[in-house]
């Protein structure tokens, strides 16, 4: 009798024990990702549509995010947990005290971020004027980056502020001369007969693309950072294999027609896990390909110019732990 009460009294026991953990298993709130207007970022959708997201349980609310400025507020405000965001941005928001890490490099530009004009090539920029989308941000960076390139500098251009969605209309008007764009503004100026004078791939590491979360948020769910990762690495594998079905769900869910998505996708450099350990994530790898190399030359452009006052420790924004596991897992 002793032994039935007792059994009895463990098996209660496990069933409230396992209650509880059930209960704070489906309690756990989705996580909140921002997913910006960028080709590569709708990757996300696939993995959500195709159940990649739940085959390795973790759950994600996905929103569209339209303004991208009004998106980094957002962010800051905590109202997202993590988003797609350029990684310059990412840099001054840390240094704003928005405690974030960089947990994936998304992408890269190949043949993305035009520098459009009436030009025939950078050199003729000399004594120009050149749309920047923002004074001191990182569209300003990479077009002096890429003026560097063929022995220009700042002094040689003039500068002007333009929402790249305006730029097309500034060139068309005669107001700039060249200006950065990306898909989808910049086919509006190249229907116009204006020229591509130069593209991300001349500046590797200049405009990339990372996911980040709150600090917190890594810290308290870290698997749940890492299977969005691996979710999103196996999305990529099955656009590779799915192209036409997977632009179609990326298409409906974004409201961008098929051709920009394409053109977005193949103007840009998906990331893998590899590129990322090896390279993206590699602090040891004196290149600008590597975050920690490129983010300290985007660092010292925001501190010349007062943007940031914090100087930022890659050391710490920069969590390469999750693309390192998943790799070993993968292998």
């Amino acid at each position: 009798m002793h032994m039935i009460v007792i059994s009895s009294i463990i098996i209660i026991i496990f069933l409230s024990s396992f209650n509880i953990v059930s209960a704070q298993t489906s309690n756990e709130k989705p996580l909140r990702l921002s997913v910006g207007i960028w080709p590569p970022n709708f990757l996300a959708y696939v993995a959500q549509e195709k159940g990649y997201f739940e085959k390795n349980n973790v759950d994600v609310n996905l929103t569209l995010a339209q303004d991208y400025a009004g998106t980094l507020t957002d962010y800051a405000n905590g109202e997202y947990d993590g988003m797609f965001v350029v990684y310059s941005d990412a840099i001054i928001q840390n240094s704003e005290g928005i405690d974030t890490k960089v947990v994936f490099n998304t992408d890269i530009a190949k043949d993305a971020d035009p520098i459009i004009g009436n030009v025939d090539n950078l050199t003729e920029l000399k004594g120009k004027k050149v749309g920047v989308d923002g004074i001191n941000s990182f569209s300003h960076y990479y077009i002096l980056e890429s003026l560097k390139k063929v022995g220009l500098d700042e002094g040689d251009v003039e500068f002007a502020s333009i929402p790249v969605q305006n730029m097309s209309d500034a060139l068309k008007k005669g107001e700039i001369d060249a200006g950065h764009f990306y898909n989808p503004y910049s086919l509006d100026a190249l229907k116009s007969e204006f020229k591509i004078l130069s593209t991300g791939a001349i500046v590797p590491g200049v405009l990339t693309t990372v996911l980040a979360f709150h600090s917190d948020v890594v810290e308290q769910r870290p698997n749940d950072i890492k299977n969005i990762i691996k979710s999103l690495v196996e999305a990529k594998e099955d656009y590779e294999k799915n192209k036409e079905q997977d632009i179609k769900i990326m298409s409906v869910k974004t409201g961008v027609n098929k051709t920009d998505i394409i053109k977005g996708l193949d103007d840009a450099e998906v990331m893998d896990l590899e590129h990322n350990s090896q390279i993206s994530m590699n602090k040891e790898l004196n290149t600008s390909a590597s975050l920690y190399t490129s983010g300290n030359s985007i660092a010292d452009f925001f501190a010349e110019r007062g943007v940031i006052s914090k100087y930022p420790n890659f050391q710490y924004i920069i969590e390469p732990k999750f693309v390192n596991e998943l790799l070993i897992e993968k292998k």
